[in-house]
């Protein structure tokens, strides 16, 4: 069941999930289609919506019958509750009529009708609320939001007990359960009225994974469902044509993305989480230029080559391109070292400088001796003592 979104972007659109119609044969009837998603997006970003639904409502004139047809997986809950509280206070007498899947906050409008009628082979679920909360929060915020699921919760449960006749302490039960049941289960438990076997059967079908009903998709995972919906899939989905919603479709659904699917390819994984692939995509992105500009910070003159390796033909992360750096450029200095010590070693060699004798001088004292010597003989023959 869906919530509102603490997010918001106010813009207007004309998207609608809705469609009124009058009948041409008969003016004192009308009908309104809900099929497929019962979208916040188209009724809360635009101020004026819950407005227009009420113009819509009330154009179709002084009606004394107006069946609402429903096939949906279900949706906002505010919106649901807004729709089914216009609907019983209308002079009309409302009849809802489950053409396929009646689910989640699509219950809630049927539960508003004077009078609730399901195709023989229709289906009706209940579930638990659930809040999507895409910000920031504080403890005391995340009280307030158990506070509000708390009511929201409450409230269903009072609507469900009205309309079933039952307890609102098993109405609970079903609800925090999730119970599917089929068209008769849910008028033995008070939810529907009447059963129409003569209504045409409704086809359900698995398209990747997600549960399709009269070619709307219920936004849930198709194993999933119970075994008497599954059991019901129709083997000649590539030959039908598609029944578009009447209504536009929203532009997006807020009440849980498709989970546990069946997802074989990139493409069913996109279908499935749409949001969630563009995010991992952009993050990738990202990550994918901040490395690639903290290899470019990182590259040294010389190696641009090695930049260039490491960016695009064998990437690696911008710290192993550092450490990888610098390995190189110390074997390099270490190669640069031995090539010099080399190079100075067959210098001297060439030179002949190792072939040069290193003679010792002459003994000095020998040569005092004799001077010594000389001097005497002139001494001695001049009779000098």
């Amino acid at each position: 069941m869906g919530k509102a979104n603490s997010q918001t972007n106010p813009k207007s659109t004309n998207n609608k999930f809705w469609q009124f119609r009058n009948l041409a044969d008969d003016d004192q009837k009308a009908e309104l289609l809900l099929y497929g998603d019962i979208s916040e997006r188209s009724w809360w970003e635009d101020a004026a919506t819950p407005k227009r639904f009420a113009d819509d409502l009330a154009a179709l004139g002084d009606v004394k019958e107006i069946t609402v047809y429903i096939n949906s997986g279900g949706g906002d809950v505010f919106a649901a509750q807004a729709i089914g509280n216009m609907l019983e206070r209308n002079a009309a007498t409302v009849t809802a009529h489950i053409d396929g899947l009646c689910a989640s906050a699509a219950t809630i409008v049927a539960c508003h009708a004077d009078k609730v009628v399901a195709a023989a082979d229709g289906s009706y679920m209940v579930h638990p609320v659930s809040m999507g909360v895409c910000d920031y929060l504080t403890a005391e915020d995340m009280k307030n939001c158990l506070k509000a699921l708390e009511t929201i919760r409450s409230s269903i449960i009072a609507l469900y007990a009205k309309k079933s006749g039952k307890t609102e302490d098993e109405c609970a039960k079903w609800m925090d359960e999730t119970n599917w049941w089929t068209a008769t289960e849910a008028k033995e438990k008070g939810f529907v009225d009447e059963v129409d076997d003569d209504a045409e059967d409704s086809v359900v079908e698995n398209r990747n994974g997600v549960l399709f009903v009269n070619s709307i998709s219920m936004n849930t995972p198709f194993n999933e469902a119970p075994n008497f919906v599954r059991s019901r899939v129709t083997d000649n989905t590539a030959t039908r044509t598609e029944n578009m919603n009447p209504a536009e479709k929203p532009e997006r659904n807020d009440h849980g993305e498709v989970k546990n699917m069946d997802i074989k390819t990139t493409d069913d994984l996109r279908k499935a989480y749409p949001d969630l692939v563009a995010t991992i995509e952009n993050e990738a992105i990202t990550a994918e230029r901040t490395r690639i500009q903290e290899i470019e910070n990182a590259t040294l003159p010389g190696a641009e080559d090695q930049a260039n390796e490491a960016k695009f033909t064998k990437p690696v992360d911008s710290a192993s391109f550092a450490k990888a750096v610098i390995a190189s450029m110390k074997a390099k200095q270490q190669e640069q070292s031995k090539n010099y010590l080399n190079s100075a070693k067959a210098a001297a060699e060439n030179s002949n400088a190792n072939s040069i004798d290193n003679t010792p001088p002459a003994n000095p004292e020998a040569e005092d001796e004799e001077s010594k010597a000389f001097m005497n003989a002139i001494r001695k023959a001049n009779g000098v003592k």
